[in-house]
């Protein structure tokens, strides 16, 4: 799958766009063996790039680099969509801002689920990380129909493609492009746009569905965002393309999601899950 996702001018892929199976609970499940990496390595990342690459590679190896440790937090207690940014409480200004590389290995093969659950003692450990959750009423945004005969825009469809999946083995056309501004998507899933909109709208506020949209689509939409985005000097062509191509007189992500999708967010409040930071700390160097 061809997947770049910009938020807020920081390329992040994988974990946090081809999505990990699983629920969205916040409580370690209980596992067959332990879930925790048998070596792992975090250094400081003083590159000054905007780029962010988040990749589980083969033989248990996970890799990040340039991440913050907010980005590692989405993950780890995420299990299955990102954890919105605004539901992580109390944590220092440097969480979202300083960089790590983090390099881990884990025995044998597991899986996605097991490798968000492995990051949770290794949070703890280097970055002496303690928290607790709790449901609190929170703002959210509910994803539901613009038009009474609940009818596609024109840049919605149905589609004949599955790319939910893992990367290995997708079928040919499957594809995703995400930019501020922009995305085009192949075989995606109502809650792979989820997902992406819980990391553009304000506050990074959680996105539900209410629209009852099952199966796969084929998704266009282009829109003007909040802030305009820069070109990460490392971009590649088609990045730097997309970026390019943000009209900065387009309109807004609402305008947009009704215009071209059919589909609207509707501003509402209900319980939601939240992470409050009892403890963190800058990691020791390795």
């Amino acid at each position: 799958m061809l997947s770049t996702l910009l938020r807020t001018s920081v390329a992040l892929r994988a974990l946090l766009v081809a999505g990990l199976a699983g629920s969205a609970a916040l409580a370690p499940r209980a596992q067959s063996r332990d879930v925790t990496f048998e070596v792992a390595s975090v250094k400081p990342n003083k590159s000054g790039s905007n780029r962010v690459n988040i990749m589980p590679q083969p033989g248990g190896r996970f890799a990040a680099t340039n991440v913050s440790l907010m980005d590692l937090i989405t993950i780890a207690y995420g299990m299955g969509r990102p954890f919105p940014r605004s539901n992580v409480l109390n944590g220092p200004s440097w969480l979202g801002r300083d960089r790590f590389d983090i390099a881990a290995k884990a025995e044998g093969n597991p899986s996605q689920d097991e490798l968000s659950l492995m990051l949770r003692p290794l949070l703890a450990k280097r970055f002496r990380l303690a928290l607790h959750s709790e449901t609190r009423e929170r703002p959210v945004y509910l994803l539901t129909w613009a038009r009474r005969d609940e009818s596609f825009g024109p840049n919605l469809r149905r589609s004949n493609l599955n790319c939910a999946g893992p990367r290995d083995g997708l079928p040919v056309g499957c594809e995703m492009l995400s930019v501020p501004g922009t995305l085009k998507a192949r075989g995606m899933p109502i809650e792979g746009l989820l997902r992406m909109l819980t990391g553009w709208v304000d506050d990074h506020r959680d996105v539900w569905d209410r629209t009852g949209l099952s199966g796969t689509f084929d998704i266009d939409i282009k829109w003007t965002p909040d802030r305009m985005p820069s070109i990460p000097p490392d971009a590649t062509p088609e990045l730097a393309q997309a970026l390019r191509s943000t009209d900065p007189n387009g309109p807004s992500l609402f305008t947009a999601l009704q215009e071209q999708l059919g589909l609207k967010l509707v501003a509402d409040k209900d319980a939601s899950d939240v992470l409050v930071i009892d403890h963190v700390e800058q990691p020791s160097p390795d």
